[in-house]
């Protein structure tokens, strides 16, 4: 089932888009996706869109660089031996090549070094530098890792090995003893880009050393600054931009034997490609064996040997993806297993045996699926492995920082990390995750969005429009693929294409516009649109090429039904009545809300002989929203059943004509029967006024006034009674309000029970009503529910049907915790803050 996303139209400031629209002479919809890529006037907007060579900043920026460079150099003109100690990433593997080949060219005696995965973990360890210098190396130079190296760094010292650190995570508070630190976001350093990643670092550093942008790497730096997921702006968006220029017009060969085994030969390479494809394949070697494939492939220059090592990779891919897609079906048991998880706002995982080379990929689906910051640790022995994955709103380095004392090691940045812990402290650390992301991160935090643009209109789309979009390609994070809103299209079409109907594909038109849509891996959701008369969409523009034929197309991210009606009813004094007219015109789903009413909807909806047979069904919404089918009426029940069942719609399901006949005992039960309407609806709100007197009666039940509790202490004082007795002698609207009237008793010490029947304590001082905290509860609850019903009897009409389809499409952003917006207090609002009684 396709997971609900809360859709938000991105604002600008219009003045500043007006302004840079006239400036640069575009359209207002490209100036307004340029302002929120923080391009706001008419040289950024040059370099943004017109990059050039000359926009890369002077390296000797980067504190210690020359401190860095002059190290380098001396070793050099020794001839010492330098490593090159990398990671086993993509961007690990990119950043060791970047840095073995600039020295290998220098005329440096350089090898590199990737630790074990499973063997060693991430970083710096002792007794690889141990090695290091049994192995005659006096520099040693890091390459996407090391600033967390404190205990190393010392180690190398006392080794005689000088350190050189190049890196991009977070330095944390104390830095380690190094030669030199290259990373722009540590303390002092005065370079304009800190978003660098670690292959930005080690070219920036090559560009030192040779004087002049060593453009032949700019190919390996795009791979590790893409695949990497570091913001493609600034510094990032020129090595992406100049990196894929190189990638298509003279590969190396071990990019080229990248292409060929992906089948991408003869095909512009984008971003995308490098994202979905070269960077799974470099990633898979360090993943399920060692790095060192993935560098020897990106430094190989013999074809033969690269399409050697770019098979060996591919098929350790698909190894991957088998044993990643196992271990997401049982991190997924392991959460059903525990529900209760899914109550707090960061999921850890943990179980043995997990390949832990994987686990960051399975956090990464596990975070699509659930929208939590979660945490995947494979355990051995005692000991676990742990990657983790954020979301958007949660810096995901601080929360574990503030975790520290818990991990045996942790590193990286506010979207994902990687750490260590002891199989002790796994259930710890869940706790104060969750405690410090209770406060960082609301329920509405938890719900994905995706990002619109702009809303376009069909028929102004042309292909200049999308060829000025694409002029702000490369896409990636921190610039990413704009997305634009249609609404209203009417659908032509809808059929599933690829293997098994994996994907799903439509035809969409207004007016004589028409345009295509692609789903990749929604077929299964045709059924369900083939619904729909017309919809809106959210998606990506592009064009399609072929046989020489060019079309616009849409590549669908979400999509939404555009028959969504609500009508206010509510004014109808005679439900009944209105009930049985509509029921001989059509079928009806009619919701109840609480059972006393069941018996009453029933009796409306028989038919009358001279109407046409219809199907109708009742159904009973539980407190927290559940829905049940409590009853068929209508001559063809049965076989408009069969039919429903027949289409895969459950019983409850709702669809067509539905009514809403009474109030609800909470507002989180309305949200959550309102939130289970996903298709094409007409929406009756029929509880009004008229049900006033019904709920003034029972909430006179559920909060007994003055006048019920002196009645029952008179009874107890005549004699001792039960529990059953006292009901014999109430009315039996009454019953409900008995429990709580003996419950105060005892509270208060009026009474006392003995066995099954209550006494009067006759020594208790006389004491107010109100002086019980269990009448206190009772009374803000009654309070509380008593606001929601004011505010769905009082609301305009207006108010009403726009609140309520904010309940059914997704809560706005800026809303409060009931999904509606803030506004004047002096306004009618419908509150949440009734609970059921």
């Amino acid at each position: 089932m396709k997971q609900e996303k809360r859709w938000l139209l991105m604002e600008t400031d219009e003045q500043i888009v007006r302004q840079l629209a006239a400036d640069l002479q575009i359209p207002p919809v490209i100036a307004g996706m340029l302002v929120r890529r923080g391009v706001t006037d008419r040289e950024a907007a040059k370099r943004f869109l017109e990059p050039d060579k000359s926009h890369f900043y002077d390296p000797f920026l980067m504190k210690d660089m020359a401190k860095a460079v002059s190290r380098i150099r001396r070793a050099m003109v020794n001839n010492e031996h330098i490593m090159v100690y990398g990671d086993y990433d993509a961007d690990g593997a990119t950043s060791t090549s970047v840095m073995y080949l600039a020295l290998k060219k220098l005329g440096a005696q350089v090898a590199y070094y990737i630790p074990d995965r499973f063997e060693e973990g991430y970083g710096l360890n002792g007794p690889a530098l141990v090695q290091a210098k049994e192995r005659g190396f006096q520099l040693v130079i890091t390459v996407d890792n090391g600033i967390s190296s404190v205990e190393e760094a010392r180690i190398a010292n006392e080794l005689g090995l000088d350190l050189i650190v190049t890196d991009h995570h977070t330095p944390p508070e104390v830095l380690p003893d190094a030669y030199a630190i290259l990373n722009p976001k540590q303390p002092g350093c005065p370079y304009p880009d800190k978003m660098l990643a670690g292959v930005g670092i080690a070219f920036k550093l090559a560009q030192a050393l040779f004087g002049e942008l060593p453009e032949e790497f700019l190919d390996l730096a795009a791979i590790g600054t893409i695949a990497d997921l570091t913001p493609l702006i600034d510094e990032n968006r020129l090595l992406a931009r100049y990196g894929l220029e190189r990638i298509n017009k003279s590969p190396r060969v071990g990019i080229k034997a990248l292409i060929e085994i992906a089948g991408l030969g003869g095909k512009e390479i984008t971003a995308g490609h490098v994202g979905f494809a070269f960077g799974p394949r470099i990633n898979a070697a360090g993943r399920l064996d060692s790095a060192t494939f993935a560098v020897e492939l990106l430094t190989a220059d013999d074809w033969d040997r690269g399409m050697e090592l770019a098979r060996f990779l591919d098929e350790r891919n698909r190894e991957r993806q088998d044993i990643s897609a196992q271990m997401f079906e049982e991190a997924v048991q392991e959460i059903e297993l525990h529900p209760e998880w899914l109550d707090g706002r960061v999921l850890v995982i943990a179980r043995e045996g997990w390949n832990a080379g994987v686990i960051g990929i399975v956090a990464s689906r596990l975070v699509e699926r659930y929208y939590r910051p979660t945490l995947m640790i494979s355990l051995t022995e005692g000991m676990g492995k742990g990657s983790a994955r954020s979301i958007h709103g949660f810096h995901l380095y601080d929360a574990m920082n503030g975790c520290r004392d818990l991990f045996e090691h942790f590193g990286g940045h506010k979207m994902a990390a990687g750490f260590s812990i002891s199989g002790d402290r796994i259930e710890e650390l869940r706790e104060r995750l969750n405690q410090i992301a209770e406060a960082a991160l609301s329920p509405d935090d938890l719900i994905p969005k995706i990002e619109i643009e702009a809303d376009l209109d069909l028929l102004s789309l042309d292909f200049e429009f999308v060829e000025r979009v694409s002029r702000l390609a490369p896409f990636g994070f921190g610039n990413p693929i704009p997305r634009f809103r249609l609404r209203g299209l009417g659908l032509d079409s809808c059929r599933t294409v690829g293997a098994d109907g994996a994907h799903l594909q439509v035809q969409v038109s207004t007016g004589a516009a028409k345009l295509a849509g692609i789903a990749f891996r929604k077929g299964p959701e045709a059924e369900l649109i083939r619904q729909w008369q017309r919809l809106d969409l959210v998606g990506e523009l592009a064009i399609n090429e072929w046989n020489g034929r060019r079309s616009l197309q849409i590549i669908l991210e979400d999509w939404r039904p555009n028959e969504q009606q609500v009508f206010d009813c509510r004014h109808v004094q005679h439900k009944v009545s209105w009930l049985g007219e509509q029921a001989g015109a059509k079928d009806l789903s009619v919701v109840c809300f609480h059972e006393e009413v069941v018996s009453e909807v029933t009796r409306a909806l028989a038919p009358y002989p001279w109407q046409e047979p219809h199907f109708h069904r009742v159904l009973l919404a539980d407190g927290k929203g559940n829905l049940s089918q409590v009853a068929l009426v209508g001559e063809e029940a049965k076989e408009a059943e069969e039919r429903s069942a027949s289409a895969g719609q459950r019983p409850e399901t709702l669809l067509g004509d539905i009514v809403f006949y009474d109030l609800p005992q909470s507002m989180d039960q309305y949200r959550a029967v309102l939130q289970q309407l996903k298709g094409p609806f007409r929406l009756y709100l029929l509880h009004g006024s008229v049900d006033k007197q019904w709920i003034g009666r029972k909430t006179s039940c559920w909060l007994p006034d003055r006048k019920l509790f002196a009645g029952v202490y008179k009874m107890l004082q005549e004699s001792p009674m039960t529990d059953s007795e006292i009901r014999q002698r109430l009315k039996p609207a009454y019953h409900e309000a008995l429990d709580l009237i003996l419950s105060v008793f005892v509270e208060l010490g009026f009474a006392v029970r003995n066995g099954v029947a209550y006494h009067v304590n006759k020594g208790t001082n006389k004491r107010a009503l109100e002086e019980s905290e269990l009448y206190q509860k009772r009374k803000h609850r009654i309070d509380s529910y008593v606001r929601v019903i004011a505010a769905l009897i009082d609301s305009s009409s207006e108010q009403t049907v726009r609140e309520v389809m904010r309940l059914v499409t997704a809560n706005p952003e800026g809303a409060n915790s009931d999904g509606f917006e803030e506004q004047d207090s002096r306004d009618s609002r419908f509150s949440g803050a009734g609970n059921s009684v």
